[in-house]
């Protein structure tokens, strides 16, 4: 008989308008998005969302921050910080977390999901989640982290470390 090796899937895009998903093994989602007090990060919010994740088999997938083309220096800034404070908790929490270029999990989920660019990631995850219905526009931004997430679970339930 097969063991478990990780129940949670967690997919983390820090970006202030990003989102933190949660799969579990039998493909249940539950999505925080990134917590922000004005224009701040809350660090003791985002700490807390994976504070309990933290007894039970859980890796967590984060997207590498880089400079995209055409982004200005302080939203370069921002992002990079969200990116180092995810870092840190995880760091603390004792998490297993692996770093992700985004070439390499859009690669894997978006070979022949329709749109470009975010409409594309967003299309991706309504295909593989369609549970998922987001109401808002700036929910679209949540497709990332879940497709993070499912990268995770695919790449750990295909091919589990030995």
């Amino acid at each position: 008989m097969n063991e478990i090796l990780f129940k949670y899937f967690v997919g983390i895009d820090p970006g202030k308008t990003g989102c933190i998903a949660i799969l579990d093994s039998g493909s249940g989602l539950n999505l925080h998005p990134t917590p922000v007090d004005g224009k701040e990060y809350n660090i003791f919010r985002m700490k807390s969302i994976l504070t309990g994740y933290k007894e039970f088999k859980t890796i967590v997938v984060i997207e590498r921050a880089q400079c995209m083309p055409k982004q200005g220096i302080v939203s370069s800034f921002e992002f990079g910080k969200g990116y180092g404070i995810w870092l840190g908790i995880l760091g603390c929490l004792e998490l297993p977390y692996i770093i992700v270029h985004s070439r390499v999990w859009t690669k894997k989920l978006l070979e022949g999901a329709p749109g470009e660019g975010k409409e594309r990631n967003f299309n991706a995850a309504t295909r593989l989640f369609p549970q998922w219905q987001p109401k808002l526009k700036k929910e679209w931004t949540y497709a990332d982290a879940i497709l993070l997430a499912e990268y995770a679970r695919r790449l750990y339930l295909q091919n589990p470390p030995t």
